[in-house]
């Protein structure tokens, strides 16, 4: 008898340490919600875009006439001053064209006078009818034929001198050279175009991007705006300066339409230089030590799975029914907030009639962000506001949906939030600083993360906002 309690015992054993180590390990694995609290700090809108560097004024210095460049008397990186020489092209054969054409012009000289000589001698003889009218005219005529020859010979004097000034390359404006493009001995032909020869900005102390600004973000940028830019050459230090232009032209690259934006920016120890490569960030708004949350706390959607991992009872209305909680909730924190001291509506439209009468838009609004919005449910809602709308962008405020932990259980409750970084989004309403906003979970097994659930739970879910 007593070898069969001792083996009962033995068993008994067994079972509790089995069951005991199913509950230690189930609970060792079971998954946490991954938290966070709201904050305050800095939440900045910014578009950014990448860029070149090029002087205010780039000039392409080049020449009219052909030849072999003779001499060069300015190279890289020289300062010069306005019509001071910066080449010689070969000038014997355009001597030449100058002194053949100023014996062309002598020559036509010489011939007015002797048609002049003929013209007047005619007609004199024509006062004593000792001539006929026919030789007077025709004496004329050759006069008048001459002063046209030497009329065209002075133009080809003048095209010649021109030619012989031109082969003396000169600068158009006090800079600075940034590029040459030939050597003495070389021989440029301007047939058809100008060859360029120099090219020189006029300061470096004053410098100019040109930032492509995807169309989805230019009608954020505005004239003024700070800019932020680095440049590879100098990584870890940051450079400023100001939209100076928004140009209409656009530009389709690979069915991608951009639009220039002209920055100013200062320049003083010249460290940059032409034709670098920037990754601008231009900030539409800034606000400093605002309430924030998470952006992903708005992106945050639990699926079955996930609720029933931590034991929770799921329904098929679940969702549907906290949205419609946390929306009551929220409308009647806003009819609240709209009642004036005397319980009357405080809040007004612009054509004077009373606040009561825009919550219709708002469900309207609520309505349209829902079509709009992703699949896999719903984060956000939205309310009349101050600014109008239900865009948060500009500044404008909108509102949002987050899973908070309340005993230990997700909630889901409304806020109204305003501007947003990417990383962190603006509250504008009242949150308690110790309230646990749901923006994951964190699996401790692997087994745990599959079809819907890993989505949701390392991804955070997606559902729209508005």
């Amino acid at each position: 008898m007593k070898r069969y309690i001792k083996y009962i015992i033995i068993v008994v054993v067994a079972i509790i340490a089995i069951v005991g180590y199913t509950i230690i390990h189930k609970n060792s694995t079971k998954p946490e919600w991954r938290t966070d609290n709201p904050s305050r700090g800095t939440i900045r809108e910014v578009v950014t875009a990448t860029g070149s560097i090029n002087p205010y004024v780039l000039v392409e210095v080049g020449t009219e006439v052909s030849g072999k460049i003779e001499k060069l008397y300015k190279d890289f990186n020289d300062t010069v001053r306005k019509g001071e020489l910066l080449a010689k092209l070969d000038t014997e054969i355009l001597s030449a064209n100058l002194e053949s054409a100023k014996a062309e012009v002598t020559k036509a000289a010489i011939s007015v006078e002797q048609t002049k000589l003929d013209f007047d001698t005619n007609k004199a003889l024509q006062s004593r009818d000792m001539i006929a009218q026919y030789d007077v005219k025709k004496s004329e005529f050759a006069y008048k034929q001459a002063q046209q020859s030497l009329a065209n010979a002075q133009l080809t004097l003048q095209r010649a001198q021109k030619n012989l000034q031109n082969a003396y390359i000169t600068s158009p404006i006090n800079g600075v050279i940034v590029a040459r493009s030939v050597d003495e001995g070389q021989t440029v032909a301007a047939s058809m175009s100008s060859p360029t020869l120099f090219k020189i900005a006029n300061n470096l102390d004053q410098m100019q991007i040109t930032a492509n600004v995807d169309e989805a973000d230019i009608g954020k940028i505005k004239v003024n705006m700070p800019v932020e830019f680095s440049v590879d050459a100098y990584s870890g230090e940051d450079f400023t300066g100001t939209v100076k232009q928004i140009r209409l032209n656009s530009t389709t690259e690979q069915n991608v339409v951009s639009y220039s934006v002209i920055i100013d920016t200062v320049n003083p120890e010249h460290k940059l230089l032409p034709g670098m490569t920037t990754n601008v960030t231009i900030v539409v708004q800034s606000k400093d030590d605002v309430l924030r949350i998470p952006e992903t706390a708005t992106r945050f959607v639990p699926s079955k799975e996930i609720w029933e991992l931590f034991g929770l009872k799921w329904e098929d209305n679940l969702i549907t029914n906290a949205r419609k909680k946390a929306m009551e909730t929220a409308m009647k924190k806003f009819a609240q907030s709209a009642q004036g001291p005397s319980g009357k509506p405080a809040l007004q439209d612009s054509t004077g009639k009373q606040g009561v009468k825009r919550d219709s838009s708002a469900v309207r609004g609520r309505g349209q962000s829902r079509r709009r919005g992703m699949s896999g449910g719903f984060s956000g809602g939205g309310f009349p506001s101050s600014g109008g709308g239900f865009s948060r962008a500009g500044g404008r405020s909108g509102m949002s949906m987050i899973w908070v932990l309340k005993d230990k259980t997700p909630e889901l409750i409304m806020v109204r939030t305003g501007v947003s970084d990417g990383a962190y989004l603006e509250v504008l309403g009242e949150l308690d600083a110790n309230t646990k906003i749901i923006t994951g979970v964190n699996y401790k097994d692997a087994s745990q993360v599959t079809g819907n659930s890993a989505i949701q739970g390392r991804q955070g879910g997606m559902g729209p906002r508005f």
